[in-house]
């Protein structure tokens, strides 16, 4: 399925420095150091990022310093999580409502998706894939920061939308795509669709940002986080890297939503 873009995707992957020359020689495999420091995060109202409805959660822009991080380059796929399926037992990723809809059956993933991200995972899932797997979610500033850099910009290549760099609603593929398939979805870090593709789940509770006088009901420790566009949305609001794309029970399974980890830095701040 899509060969000739996903034989692209696989060469950039292969080929990207993985994260420039702050990123150490002995980097975990599969993963891109983002290092230390502060960035912009949030969206500006100034700047027609925000409607109405969609991204006012987003508000205020506001500076926040991260120390240094490693994080995944591409969306965990169902290939890797069937390793956690197998070591553990757990449940195979599915939603009871869509028996047919590119389930799983006997703990394993329709035919042809082995490089898709896996979707149908509860926050717990992915969660606990990556403390298995060594890692953690990434927190909601370290998801963004990996995805827009240290300039604010409005998408991972820049300010301006582009149709056709990730697979969002509007590029028409119509279900996933293997990660790291479309080249024009990458951030100034080398991370890869964090435009589109799936949402993904990252540790946080839903609130509001430090600064903003928004007062919703579902603040609190009572939703969970997803970043990031996805096939099923529209890139435009959904794809911008200020988003907060859905807010979700951690037992929400839906066929849009993914995860990929992170892990922390070693002590004193070192890759």
């Amino acid at each position: 399925m899509f060969p000739a873009r996903a034989a692209v995707g696989l060469a950039l992957l292969l080929a990207w420095p993985g994260g420039g020359e702050s990123a150490a020689a002995g980097a975990p495999q599969g993963m891109v150091w983002i290092a230390p420091g502060p960035f912009q995060m949030g969206a500006d109202a100034s700047n027609g990022e925000v409607g109405t409805e969609v991204g006012v959660d987003s508000l205020p822009r506001h500076a926040v310093t991260l120390p240094g991080f490693w994080i995944d380059r591409t969306e965990v796929t169902n290939v890797a999580y069937r390793e956690f399926v197998t070591a553990t037992g757990r449940e195979a990723p599915a939603d009871p409502r869509f028996k047919e809809f590119f389930a799983w059956k006997d703990g394993d993933y329709p035919q042809g998706l082995a490089n898709h991200p896996v979707v149908y995972v509860t926050w717990d899932d992915a969660n606990d894939f990556c403390v298995w797997a060594g890692k953690r979610l990434p927190g909601e500033a370290e998801w963004e920061k990996a995805a827009r850099g240290t300039d604010g910009r409005n998408y991972p290549w820049g300010d301006d939308y582009r149709a056709g760099n990730c697979n969002t609603q509007d590029a028409n593929f119509a279900w996933t795509t293997p990660v790291g398939t479309l080249e024009g979805d990458v951030s100034p870090y080398g991370v890869m669709d964090m435009c589109g593709n799936v949402a993904e789940w990252v540790a946080d509770w839903y609130a509001a940002y430090p600064g903003s006088d928004l007062q919703r009901n579902s603040f609190g420790e009572v939703l969970k986080v997803s970043r990031g566009g996805s096939w099923l949305m529209p890139g435009q609001p959904y794809g911008r890297v200020s988003n907060r794309t859905m807010a979700s029970k951690p037992d929400k399974r839906h066929r849009s939503m993914g995860f990929r980890c992170a892990r922390s830095a070693q002590e004193g701040g070192e890759p």
